[in-house]
């Protein structure tokens, strides 16, 4: 890919198993203005297999509101608390590629798919710092229900997976 000033991000962390996501996320905000957030999705992973934490997320966002008027004085850019809410969703509730089917799809899934349908000719860059299995889901039910997009959503799609926290990262592979 061509350098970019801003790329376009959705971040899936498995947030609330051990401090280091929510510090990942903290750091983010940091350089938010950096970036185009589109999409916060709290997942599962080897460690939380059975529930997701979009609270959390929310959580990181309330401390990020109380100090995001002050960064413009730095740089410009940093986006609103609200917006950045808007894009924080749930994934799949379930550990990995049992949690994936044909009837599965989770607010997360959809909200990947509405990022990589946006026209934007950037590329849509899938951090996976839990869990992979809510972009298997995306990928899935895209496969389903539109099979004639699946090679152009692919071609958009980068993705970057810390360690294969569940089974999702090889079926996506394959």
């Amino acid at each position: 890919d061509s350098y970019l000033a801003r790329q376009r991000i959705v971040v899936m962390p498995d947030i609330a198993t051990e401090p280091d996501d929510q510090m990942s996320l903290v750091r983010l905000l940091v350089y938010a203005n950096q970036f185009d957030i589109e999409g916060l999705i709290a997942t599962t992973s080897t460690w939380m297999r059975n529930k997701v934490r979009p609270d959390v997320i929310l959580s990181v966002l309330e401390a990020y509101e109380q100090v995001q008027p002050k960064l413009p004085e730095h740089q410009q850019g940093f986006p609103t608390a609200a917006a950045l809410r808007a894009v924080v969703a749930s994934g799949q509730q379930g550990f990995g590629m049992e949690a994936v089917g044909a009837d599965k799809m989770t607010a997360g899934a959809e909200l990947i798919l509405k990022a990589a349908d946006n026209p934007d000719p950037r590329p849509l860059w899938v951090l996976a710092w839990g869990g992979a299995n809510t972009l298997a889901q995306a990928l899935l039910h895209l496969r389903e229900t539109r099979p004639d997009d699946v090679a152009t959503v692919v071609a958009k799609l980068r993705v970057y997976a810390i360690s294969d926290q569940d089974d999702a990262g090889p079926w996506i592979r394959r």
